[in-house]
């Protein structure tokens, strides 16, 4: 059973755990299961996602869907500002969370903004803006889950709905690429670990339960 209090005891600051990868990659199923099994060994955990729903996270995605038309310049600074009241928020921020010993499973974190939004705006400004947040929070863990855009976008052309602007190969296969220009920036600063995304989501489960028995 994971220890949920220090030695002086207070309660142990909470892990940040990220789970990254392309539209389709399971990152949400992943989310949860991982989630599930964190409280089975004694966590308390709180599970997450962005975008936000909160209004400025609710923008951005109505602009995906086409319902509200922004410039990629105001869609990648909304994702700055709602990463920041993610972590701020008096309600529900996750630095709150953490700060009461409590674990945070979190669909995406800056690693996608450099992957999505780096080919509209420049990798370095998507860098730099996100300074704020990086200075309050790192990932204690990262899970990158690897699955090629021909593969995602086969998944994503199963589903309903309407699709969102980055479900067309040709900007899968650029934010694939960013993917991994940003793990080549970042892995010395941050704890990034490469999953296969492929296979059933049970696999795919084990794989990311040993990735954090293994890393945290």
């Amino acid at each position: 059973m994971v220890d949920t209090v220090s030695e002086g005891g207070a309660p142990r600051r909470g892990r940040f755990i990220v789970l990254e990868g392309l539209d389709a990659s399971g990152k949400s199923t992943q989310v949860d299961r991982l989630a599930a099994w964190l409280e089975t060994r004694g966590s308390h955990v709180h599970v997450t996602a962005e975008p936000t729903s909160g209004p400025i996270g609710s923008l951005i995605r109505q602009s995906f869907a086409g319902r509200v038309p922004l410039d990629d310049r105001v869609i990648a600074a909304l994702f700055v500002a709602d990463r920041i009241d993610h972590l701020t928020n008096a309600r529900d921020g996750v630095l709150g969370f953490l700060e009461r010993g409590i674990d945070v499973v979190s669909d995406r974190y800056v690693l996608s903004s450099l992957a999505y939004q780096s080919g509209d705006v420049g990798m370095e400004w998507v860098l730099h803006a996100n300074e704020v947040a990086t200075r309050l929070l790192r990932p204690d863990l990262t899970i990158y889950l690897d699955l090629p855009p021909a593969a995602a976008l086969r998944r994503l052309e199963t589903r309903r709905g309407i699709p969102d602007r980055f479900e067309e190969l040709e900007r899968l296969t650029r934010a694939y690429a960013d993917y991994e220009l940003a793990i080549e920036m970042l892995h010395e600063k941050d704890s990034i670990v490469r999953i296969a995304a492929t296979g059933t989501p049970d696999e795919v489960a084990e794989r990311v339960r040993a990735a954090v028995a293994g890393e945290l």
